[in-house]
């Protein structure tokens, strides 16, 4: 089975000040800009299995330039099972869901056990219905819905959220609220990829966007005290109020000094708890935030290199071209160049007519 977070003991006391309220989830969430797609609906019936390729190579052939895919599937109907090597095999129900953050190969079957196809060859059984592929396959028995796609973000140098993330996300339709948001989002996902209507494709794109937030947030609500990782590190009393400040002003002339003198803490409190949960130091967190944003601003802008680095907090323009390169590979104005050539020609697939 899917192996549990790993914990920390030992939760340490603050003094009551005045925390920012700064959603930094939001903030990254706006800096990464994620895009989502449906690919296609299946309509399975028993016995059936595929494995699917890894999101590297499903990126080549879907947006290429992607480094890679976020992959979902949402049961519609019926049930089946979902396998990872190495990570074990999850049951799921209608209306669960499953994210793999890090797109990869898995088996989606109608019992375990099952000798998979690739879901390369199941193109050809392929059908036009309600501006979407729908794949039939399988041996006529007990029927099973699938609607399957991907959640992508811009090229980013420095990705905190996907790093930490779980190889499985399993949503279990049960154990969300019939009326809350999650649950309204995959029911509205499922009735529009059965209506053929005006906009289909722009509305399955956002929906599934609101679908990958909502499975975060569940997600992160669900997570002990103390849980390792950047979403862990949100909830934490010393690096999630850290965190709000730090994304709150990031050009801000940021000290570790003046970051404990705000949170009330110590640096020796502030130091080992930013390394327990993110294994990294907060100054060093805060150069790879600033370069990320940097990224965005030179992707969507066209201010030169010096008004760039001045606004994410570089007081030379030389020193933020040797921080860029060192985190990104190449130099600012190179990758601007190559990030605004690959904005301009891609897309993300939706539905076509062949």
């Amino acid at each position: 089975m899917m192996q549990a977070p790993k914990h920390l003991t030992g939760t340490p006391r603050l003094r009551a000040t005045a925390a920012p309220a700064f959603d930094v989830l939001s903030d990254l969430l706006r800096v990464v800009r994620l895009t989502g797609a449906v690919l296609f609906r299946g309509e399975l019936s028993a016995p059936w299995a595929f494995e699917t390729l890894h999101a590297t190579q499903l990126a080549e052939m879907l947006l290429p330039g992607a480094k890679s895919l976020v992959l979902f599937h949402l049961v519609s109907q019926g049930q089946c099972w979902i396998t990872l090597p190495d990570q074990g095999a999850a049951q799921l129900a209608s209306g669960d869901m499953v994210v793999l953050p890090y797109g990869d190969v898995h088996t989606m079957a109608s019992a375990r056990g099952q000798t998979p196809v690739s879901v390369a060859g199941l193109v050809g059984n392929t059908r036009w219905d309600a501006g979407l592929p729908t794949v039939a396959y399988g041996g006529g028995g007990e029927r099973t819905g699938l609607v399957c796609g991907f959640v992508t973000c811009d090229e980013l140098i420095f990705n905190p959220l996907l790093k930490a993330l779980p190889a499985l996300l399993h949503v279990r339709a049960a154990a969300i609220a019939e009326r809350s948001l999650l649950a309204t989002t995959a029911g509205n996902l499922i009735d529009e990829v059965h209506c053929a209507r005006a906009g289909s494709a722009c509305v399955l794109a956002r929906l599934t966007e609101l679908l990958f937030v909502e499975v975060l947030r569940q997600h992160m609500g669900s997570l002990p005290p103390q849980t390792i990782g950047w979403l862990g590190a949100l909830n934490d009393p010393v690096v999630g109020r850290a965190l709000q400040a730090l994304h709150a002003e990031p050009a801000h002339r940021w000290t570790v000094d003046t970051l404990v003198r705000q949170l009330g803490t110590s640096r020796s409190v502030l130091g080992r708890r930013f390394r327990q949960l993110l294994g990294e130091s907060p100054m060093h967190y805060l150069t790879r935030w600033r370069l990320q944003l940097a990224a965005q601003l030179l992707r969507d802008g066209t201010d030169p290199i010096a008004a760039v680095s001045a606004q994410v907090g570089y007081e030379s323009e030389q020193a933020f071209n040797r921080a860029f390169k060192r985190q990104a590979g190449e130099p600012p104005a190179a990758w601007r160049v190559r990030a605004q050539r690959l904005a301009a020609t891609q897309s993300v697939p939706g539905p076509s007519r062949r």
